[in-house]
């Protein structure tokens, strides 16, 4: 091998790099987000890949280093995920919901009060099993990248004109703006509001004139394009915990040798793990920040109820996408099983 190393020629490289299984020194992998990212931190996606950004050099002898690209530099999540299946990005981090189109089943995570809390997540995804479903789920599409981590962004929350929400007859008839999704419909109509979907750029506008009551955002969104001044009843309903997926492009794996390819897996499955702590974190300032706003109610509400309410809604989702082993694995490290 050292002979070869010695008489490899530029046209012989250029075929060596192509060889599945092997990595020419300073291999460099193109991380792509879609979240702008700042110092300190904002987004918790940021410290994650931070941590694949430092420690994948060390774990591969420096054989493979991190390029990140934030802001939607190399383009939005729908295109990056194209990109990927393409080899013109390495690896990204995207919400569920942009894999839809070609990982359909992902739409289970729509379907609110999967997770009772962070540490009902938090269990989730280190689980083993439920990492290995899914990414068989992914790896079985054939799209050309597979799963390497998952983390967690954060909740999402209610938010109101004139009126907390506590119970769910606090929620009769509300006109409320939900995203543009049959689960989504599917589920705040079953909880009684008049569900409808209105481009995010208006989200403000339309809280401010009326044309709707009530909306439900991450708690940076509320804070960040400052919702609050014009819905400043906070509900902390929770219904959703956004999970984020770790994707790597298999062009991108195949340049790797088998070390190499498990310390990215590695890196990446970690980073997920460090998501979920920084989007507590960063949640437990975005709070602070609203209980300080003049006129601002953030109210705790019981989310048993809600979360009972909606389980026969998420047996529809998960048989409708095959995916019941997936809401089991869920289910099993939640208190009501």
């Amino acid at each position: 091998m050292k002979i070869l190393r010695r008489t490899i020629t530029g046209a012989a490289t250029g075929l060596l790099l192509a060889l599945p299984g092997v990595a020419l020194a300073g291999t460099t992998l193109r991380v792509a987000s879609e979240e702008a990212f700042a110092t300190p931190a904002k987004v918790a996606a940021q410290s994650a890949l931070e941590h694949v950004e430092k420690t994948l050099p060390d774990a591969t002898g420096g054989a493979v280093s991190v390029q990140l690209y934030p802001g939607g530099a190399l383009g939005s999540e729908k295109e990056l995920i194209k990109a990927l299946a393409d080899g013109t990005v390495d690896a990204m981090v995207l919400s569920p919901g942009n894999a839809a189109g070609i990982v359909p089943e992902v739409q289970l995570f729509s379907a609110s009060y999967l997770f009772e809390s962070y540490d009902h997540a938090r269990a989730v995804i280190k689980d083993d099993a439920f990492f290995e479903a899914l990414a068989q789920i992914i790896a079985e599409k054939q799209a050309g990248f597979q799963l390497a981590g998952i983390g967690l962004t954060g909740t999402r929350n209610y938010y109101s004109r004139s009126r907390a929400v506590e119970t769910i007859e606090d929620l009769s008839g509300v006109k409320m703006r939900v995203m543009s999704s049959p689960t989504e419909f599917k589920v705040w109509s079953e909880l009684g509001t008049l569900p409808t979907t209105i481009p995010a750029p208006e989200i403000y506008t339309s809280l401010q004139t009326g044309v709707v009551d009530a909306a439900e955002s991450s708690l940076p969104a509320i804070s960040g394009s400052k919702y609050y001044e014009v819905a400043p009843y906070i509900s902390l309903t929770q219904h959703q915990f956004n999970l984020h997926l770790f994707l790597v492009s298999d062009i991108a794996m195949s340049r790797l040798s088998e070390g190499q390819q498990a310390a990215v897996l590695q890196a990446f499955r970690e980073a997920g793990h460090i998501e979920i702590d920084e989007a507590i974190r960063l949640s437990d300032e975005v709070l602070a920040f609203l209980r300080e706003r003049p006129g601002v109610t953030v109210t705790e509400v019981d989310t048993a109820p809600f979360a009972q309410k909606l389980r026969a809604v998420q047996d529809e989702v998960a048989t409708g996408l095959g995916v019941e082993p997936l809401l089991e694995i869920i289910r099993s490290h939640g208190t009501q099983g």
